[in-house]
């Protein structure tokens, strides 16, 4: 058998990273909920108090993608027989977030000057990260 080159080493080397990188990938969306959505916050972060309407509708889409994630979530506690404390605990922080950013989003509403709805958006940004981070840890609590 003729031996590799250094050419072909590196290519072998770099397909197989690939395809480990990609295995990674697919065992994820099966296992677990879609987390770290970061385009739906990166779409709205940099709106304007000018551009409220459209933040405001982007805000509706966080909290909907939130909801979903929960949901799944949920569907996948219900099958869980053994090794379930970890989950239950990791899910009130997912609880809690959701909460946090509701009320964030409620107090959204209620701003009236620049200063105040920049202030209620950027307390929202730090809202969505947590509960994404949250579904993220969930996705990493390991279960039977």
């Amino acid at each position: 058998m003729k031996p590799l080159n250094s050419t072909s080493r590196l290519l072998l080397v770099l397909t197989a990273a690939g395809l480990l990188i990609a295995s990674r990938s697919a065992v994820a969306s099966v296992d677990g909920v879609d987390g770290t959505v970061g385009h739906y916050w990166s779409s709205i972060k940099a709106d304007t108090y000018e551009q409220r309407e459209h933040f405001a509708s982007g805000v509706r889409r966080l909290s909907e993608r939130l909801d979903k994630q929960i949901a799944e979530l949920r569907a996948k506690r219900a099958t869980l027989t053994t090794d379930v404390a970890d989950w239950d605990l990791q899910m009130k922080e997912v609880d809690n977030s959701h909460s946090l950013l509701a009320s964030r989003i409620a107090d959204l509403a209620k701003t009236t000057t620049p200063e105040a709805w920049e202030d209620a958006k950027q307390k929202i940004g730090e809202a969505w990260k947590r509960s994404q981070d949250a579904v993220d840890k969930m996705n990493s609590t390991r279960t039977s």
